[in-house]
């Protein structure tokens, strides 16, 4: 079982440079032919914060190593996002992740990380809520 004295800890920063041709790969992985968003100053798909993780680091695959947990006993339970502000083609997104609650049902554990990311003005435009079951 996961110690409840992990809740509150916070992760180091990760950060991204939002490029143009990661947008276009985006899109394209994600059958999205919507041009607006292929417009110079166009913001980003609201989807599009899913890579952050993938792309900058700060994954939970990660985090959850560093619990000491065995990622095959992980299973994702929820996600969920707010959106603040537009991202742009340009702006780079820093994350601060964070474990906002850890509790036990069942036998299983449940952890909630919770991450904000900050445009390079310190403007919050993302919050990012992920709950992760670990089976016992």
């Amino acid at each position: 079982m996961l110690d409840p004295e992990v809740k509150g800890k916070v992760y180091e920063p990760f950060s991204m440079k939002i490029e143009a041709g990661k947008v276009r790969e985006f899109l394209l992985a994600t059958g999205d032919s919507n041009d607006a968003y292929r417009e110079p100053d166009a913001p980003v798909p609201p989807t599009f914060g899913t890579v952050f993780r993938f792309w900058a680091g700060g994954g939970l695959e990660d985090a959850l190593l560093q619990l000491g947990v065995d990622i095959r006993n992980v299973l994702h339970a929820e996600q969920e996002y707010e959106y603040l502000a537009p991202m742009h083609v340009g702006d780079t997104i820093t994350g601060t992740t964070r474990i906002s609650d850890v509790y036990t049902r069942a036998g299983m554990d449940f952890v909630e990380f919770t991450t904000q990311y900050m445009n390079q003005k310190g403007e919050p435009v993302l919050n990012e809520r992920a709950l992760i079951i670990v089976r016992g």
